[in-house]
């Protein structure tokens, strides 16, 4: 009996079949058969396409890539090719609509470059800059990507050097395209030379001094006890960034009563005055009875014993501390948190930063951001959107210019090598794409420094499973040459 019904079935049309289970109630059966798909015929009407594109027939063009799109609706070539033949005829919202069916379809680098390119024609420039974005995450350092990434910064610059009329997004979009194209090689491991420096310490601070000298203060040594009040003096190549001859500095203390307590954790901001003198602020901290929230100044004063510059050394040390104004908004106590200088410029004083840390619980991690305005002694508390990262400590951070670079730090669940950048005028923040395979492997605790050049250069640091001994260095010279001109 069934095989009489399977060869009466088999004789049917599909129109009467399809008629038959209708009639039944059971026409949802055949509704997702999809019709088969001439392979061939497709590919020789997409090939008549490509002929038509090349010989600069648009209309022809685009015609054949949509026949080929009503024969294979999720054919994601023709879509892109379809894509590209709007893009010269400047239908840049077709462009966009066949580019996003094809990016459904299959996320390849073209429909992200020709989406792009139509977003940059439209002036949705942060659509544009997050295609390029994913363009090199398929294909790090392509040519065109970059070169589209640079055409978005020269746009911004000359908005912003026209000076009225000045675009928000375009702007935005220059920035994170300045920091894209300028770490677009990621991270280079670099090799470490040179004599040892002082004991092995952590949780210290470094800050620079006259003629090329750095100062520690603080931290914990492994084997060593430090004093109060006493610090170590490193003697610097003038052309490497390699460490010589340590000592305890020779300093003339004016009040051994104001000497603040030993700590670690902490952050300092090094400052000179229009006298030759320098000042240091140093913020927070751990100490024997927990966290601090004191915000301390160092003044260095210098004498010179000849006439050579190099021959003066840093004489007198005096310190005080800023207390809070009743009322005024002060950032809580922390350790593990970074500080950093925004320069003057124009008409804004010079401010300190201040982002992250522990509280008096290692896991009361942090990523609130402070400014402090070193001429009117106030702390502000910054309200921040954008790519916030999450809480962490024990990372570094640097400015250049109106912009803050985070890098690495001790997160909840792990240590990190995440690089973030901060835009402090506009309070946005940007997760800062590093190509995958030339990322920084994951640390904390570790050192940094910032060239005058635009070089970031990280050394050691470690996880919960080691110290790290490594190096490496990113390129950020060419946001430091643009950074100037793309401050709000």
């Amino acid at each position: 009996m069934e095989d009489k019904l399977r060869r009466e079935l088999q004789q049917l049309s599909p129109a009467q079949l399809r008629e038959l289970l209708n009639a039944s109630g059971h026409g949802q059966l055949l509704a997702d058969e999809k019709p088969a798909v001439d392979e061939q015929l497709v590919a020789e009407t997409k090939n008549e396409g490509n002929a038509f594109f090349r010989q600069g027939r648009l209309h022809d063009a685009v015609s054949s890539y949509s026949r080929c799109i009503e024969m294979d609706p999720n054919n994601a070539v023709c879509l892109s090719n379809r894509a590209a033949a709007f893009l010269k005829q400047k239908e840049f919202n077709l462009a966009v609509a066949d580019c996003s069916k094809a990016l459904e379809v299959a996320p390849t680098i073209k429909p992200f470059m020709r989406r792009a390119t139509a977003f940059i024609a439209l002036e949705q420039y942060k659509q544009a800059v997050t295609d390029l974005t994913a363009a090199l995450e398929l294909e790090p350092r392509n040519k065109e990507c970059c070169a589209k990434l640079q055409a978005i910064v020269d746009a911004a610059i000359a908005v912003q050097q026209r000076g009225n009329g000045a675009n928000a997004e375009l702007r935005r979009a220059g920035v994170r395209a300045a920091a894209i194209f300028s770490v677009r090689e990621g991270w280079s491991k670099s090799a470490v030379r040179g004599n040892p420096g002082p004991a092995a310490v952590n949780g210290h601070t470094l800050f620079r001094g006259d003629n090329g000298r750095i100062y520690l203060f603080g931290g914990r040594a492994a084997q060593a006890c430090l004093h109060r009040g006493h610090g170590t003096r490193l003697q610097l190549s003038a052309t490497r960034a390699a460490s010589s001859i340590a000592s305890t500095a020779e300093c003339r203390h004016e009040d051994l009563k104001e000497i603040p307590a030993p700590r670690s954790g902490h952050a300092v901001v090094s400052i000179v005055e229009d006298n030759g003198d320098r000042i240091v602020f140093m913020f927070g901290g751990r100490t024997k009875r927990g966290v601090s929230d004191q915000l301390l100044i160092l003044r260095l004063s210098t004498i010179r014993t000849g006439s050579n510059a190099h021959d003066s050394v840093d004489a007198t040390v005096a310190w005080e501390e800023v207390g809070p104004e009743a009322g005024s908004a002060w950032p809580s106590a922390r350790d593990g948190h970074s500080m950093c200088l925004i320069p003057s410029t124009g008409n804004r004083t010079p401010r300190l930063i201040v982002f992250g840390g522990n509280g008096q619980l290692n896991d009361d991690r942090m990523n609130d951001v402070w400014l402090f305005d070193v001429e009117k002694q106030l702390w502000t508390l910054l309200q921040c959107s954008g790519d916030i990262p999450p809480p962490r400590s024990y990372h570094t951070a640097h400015t250049v210019g109106e912009f803050l670079f985070v890098v690495g730090g001790r997160t909840a669940e792990s240590e990190d090598g995440s690089v973030y950048m901060l835009d402090i005028g506009a309070t946005e923040w940007f997760k800062v794409p590093i190509p995958s395979d030339h990322t920084l492997p994951p640390r904390a605790w570790h050192s940094s420094v910032l060239t005058k050049a635009g070089e970031l250069f990280v050394l050691g640091g470690g996880t919960y499973h080691g110290p790290l001994k490594d190096a490496a260095t990113l390129d950020l010279s060419y946001f430091h040459l643009k950074a100037p001109s793309l401050m709000q």
